[in-house]
């Protein structure tokens, strides 16, 4: 990432400005240049106002955020808003909602609310990033760009199913090989056709998230979804670099979440960020060893601070107010 520009450490935040009154915005300039921020994250969120139905797209409010921010002395992490799909989408291409872990099909609502192995989900991310990329290729605050967000979840629907078996056959070549690994023996599960594979969920081999009746499918489950979502992500990473070949590319990950491999997504990103969200009894070192665990994925390479815990928020059962100085003890840390 090229940092000659900056005189010092960037320092920022998630910025929302399109979900209040634009009347508000001077204030936050005002408020923000008080602090010494110099980058804001925007755009995590705007798909349905950047694109109100399948042929219309409208950047006008996002062209006046990103023109605010640098006349204002503060760079854009631009995000590609794909993490939360628009309600026609969901209506018009049903194949975008997820099926939760019991079988229902989700209404539209929530975020990380899209199948990622949706046909209509991937072409219309990659098409948003691409136009993104294109309209703000040459602004001057962009320095940054910031995929989806916080990728996770999973999705148990018919193109899962099938993408899953797809994936399987790449991996095994054979049934004999798969039944071989799996271990298929156990309690008569042996296979004798692909299309009899069904994925591990509430309606099969899983009890819970974390507890299941056949170790073989559900690990191998959790492979095939971080692929899956590593399959967008670089959908989205492509766009942008057909685009902006100069401008890094990053999105956020959680630390020690279990259900992406980030060794492998580290290969795809430009730079490592992540989010950290200490709860008010999480030990100090514990948030050490995930820092180091960060900068380890690609090989002791620096990394950003995407996103930490502030003094409140909305998902915590406790929120501590923080000490003066110790935001600036965590940042540093």
């Amino acid at each position: 990432m090229d940092t000659t520009k900056l005189s010092k450490m960037l320092y920022g935040g998630d910025y929302n400005p399109e979900q209040w009154d634009s009347g508000v915005w001077p204030e936050d300039m005002r408020m923000l240049r008080l602090a010494g921020m110099d980058i804001a994250t925007v755009n995590v969120f705007s798909w349905a106002m950047l694109q109100p139905n399948e042929s219309t797209y409208s950047f006008e409010t996002l062209d006046q955020i990103m023109d605010m921010l640098h006349e204002n002395g503060i760079y854009a992490c631009l995000a590609t808003s794909t993490v939360a799909h628009p309600a026609w989408m969901a209506r018009q291409f049903p194949d975008v909602l997820r099926t939760d872990f019991d079988g229902r099909k989700r209404k539209f609502g929530g975020r990380h609310n899209s199948c990622p192995n949706s046909p209509s989900y991937r072409t219309f991310s990659e098409r948003i990033a691409s136009k993104l990329a294109e309209r703000y290729k040459d602004h001057p605050a962009l320095l940054l760009w910031h995929v989806s967000n916080e990728y996770g979840g999973e999705c148990y629907c018919e193109n899962c199913a099938a993408a899953f078996r797809v994936w399987l056959k790449r991996k095994y070549v054979t049934l004999d090989k798969l039944n071989e690994q799996w271990n298929t023996r156990f309690w008569g599960h042996t296979f004798y056709d692909w299309e009899e594979i069904v994925l591990p969920s509430g309606l099969s081999e899983q009890w819970a998230a974390n507890r299941t009746n056949f170790q073989g499918i559900s690990l191998d489950y959790a492979r095939f979804n971080s692929d899956g979502m590593l399959d967008c992500y670089k959908l989205e990473y492509e766009a942008i670099k057909a685009v902006t070949p100069d401008i890094p590319v990053t999105t956020n990950l959680m630390g020690t979440y279990k259900q992406l491999d980030y060794f492998k997504w580290a290969k795809h990103m430009d730079i490592i960020s992540w989010d950290n969200y200490p709860a008010a009894d999480t030990p100090v070192s514990y948030t050490a060893m995930t820092h180091d665990l960060m900068r380890g994925l690609k090989g002791g390479a620096p990394f950003l601070l995407m996103e930490q815990t502030p003094s409140q928020q909305n998902w915590q059962a406790y929120n501590s107010l923080k000490r003066p100085g110790v935001m600036r003890l965590w940042s540093y840390q």
